[in-house]
């Protein structure tokens, strides 16, 4: 819209006097309700959740919700998967789906503004936020280099170098998570096809120096892959003492065994003696889907994650009938049960004395088919996910006290995640 500007020069000085006094009387009248400027909120809670036609639904609330939530009713994006949030705005892929990322805000109004793009060559899967002044991205077109980046101006500030990274098999790399710790940054890959490697690889960089560092690695057996958490985000993985701990995700159709894997303080290596294996711990009997999902330590220092608790009965039934040697058509029949089964439980982990203990309360979600939400905290409590056959739900604990109560129930959404805008991940 074209705007027009009055220049009182223009105007004979007796009618450019009578304007002025004009405005002023009209000033004097309206003293009483000062124009405020309009700031972007820092606080309150953004749920992201995703339509039967694969678009991104968004919304705002300026406080915790309550009861039973429609959240169809948001703001409509082609894509919305936010992977930092950082002194109030939101760290995503590019909202109209285009190469690139974006930082969203919620303005005064409690409306979606975006603050700023970065253009890329190809796409991003993922952004990470460490503070004010550095960020980080990667550009599936350019998977040797990552894109470093100030949050703040949301400009494009240098680019690190990876090439030098070891990558088996001589593949092409793909940066799929940052962590941060101090200046070094861990960053664990696959190949840029989309398949993983029989060691779970982990790149290393600084950000003092924008460079290349060293890499470390979980050996596997040489027999099946080691995958990646995909999904997982934030920077939630060091302990009070500085140890990182970074999860792999085993391998899930061949049985592979999910790992919590260490890196000391003082030391940028995958610490071998460090043998920690969530599903196993919990349960030494179950033999199959001895996988974990969203490990992170909360603000007061405990960790948490979703950790398959059982091998199903039908499973088990199945595999007595075929004498350990199950036909294709039984062994689809299996990897539907095991899909579908809700044997999913929140545990608190702790990462010291490797013990794994169900959070009583809280309850069981199919963990393979799509465990839905994230953990995010408020006034000193975890809200927690249980998506399940009767409801997706978030529950309350308290993780001094122990203390577990439903919170919220989302409905009109596929996968509802919800941040607090307070918490910077």
């Amino acid at each position: 819209m074209m705007s027009y500007k009055i220049k009182l020069c223009s105007i004979p000085s007796f009618y450019g006097l009578l304007i002025l006094l004009m405005f002023s009387s009209c000033s004097d009248d309206d003293s009483t309700t000062p124009t405020v400027e309009s700031e972007n909120k820092t606080t309150g809670f953004v749920s992201v959740g995703v339509t039967s036609s694969g678009n991104s639904v968004v919304k705002y609330f300026e406080e915790l919700p309550t009861g039973t939530v429609d959240l169809s009713d948001g703001t409509d994006f082609i894509s919305f998967f936010p992977t930092s949030v950082y002194d109030g705005a939101i760290f995503t892929r590019r909202t109209d789906g285009s190469p690139g990322i974006s930082k969203i805000a919620v303005n005064a109004e409690g409306e979606f503004i975006e603050e700023g793009t970065i253009p890329l060559s190809g796409a991003a899967s993922t952004v990470a936020v460490r503070d004010s002044l550095i960020g980080v991205c990667n550009d599936f077109a350019n998977p040797d280099a990552i894109t470093v980046f100030n949050p703040t101006t949301f400009e494009v500030t240098g680019s690190i170098d990876m090439s030098a990274g070891s990558v088996p098999d001589g593949a092409q790399q793909e940066s799929l998570r940052f962590m941060f710790r101090g200046d070094d940054m861990f960053i664990p890959i696959r190949n840029v096809n989309g398949s993983f490697f029989m060691d779970f690889v982990v790149h290393q960089a600084n950000l003092a120096t924008n460079t290349f560092v060293g890499d470390t690695r979980r050996e596997g057996d040489g027999s099946i892959s080691i995958e990646f958490q995909n999904g997982s985000f934030g920077q939630r993985l060091t302990d009070a003492a500085g140890n990182l701990y970074i999860p792999d995700a085993g391998n899930i159709e061949d049985g592979g065994i999910a790992h919590i894997n260490k890196v000391p303080v003082g030391s940028n290596e995958i610490d071998p003696t460090y043998i920690f294996q969530p599903a196993l711990t919990l349960n030494p009997q179950n033999f199959l889907g001895l996988i974990f999902r969203d490990f992170t330590f909360l603000e007061g220092g405990k960790a948490i994650a979703r950790v398959n608790s059982e091998t199903p009965e039908a499973v088990l039934i199945i595999l007595a009938a075929s004498g350990g040697n199950p036909t294709p058509e039984q062994l689809a029949e299996i990897q539907s049960i095991i899909f579908e089964a809700e044997t999913g439980v929140w545990c608190e982990i702790d990462v010291d004395a490797m013990t794994v203990i169900p959070i009583a309360g809280i309850p069981n979600f199919s963990l393979l088919q799509g465990a839905g939400g994230n953990v995010f905290e408020y006034n000193g409590d975890a809200y927690i996910p249980a998506f399940n056959a009767e409801e997706d739900a978030y529950y309350q604990w308290n993780p001094t006290t122990g203390t577990v109560s439903k919170a919220f129930v989302v409905t009109g959404v596929n996968s509802p995640r919800f941040f607090n805008l307070a918490n910077d991940i």
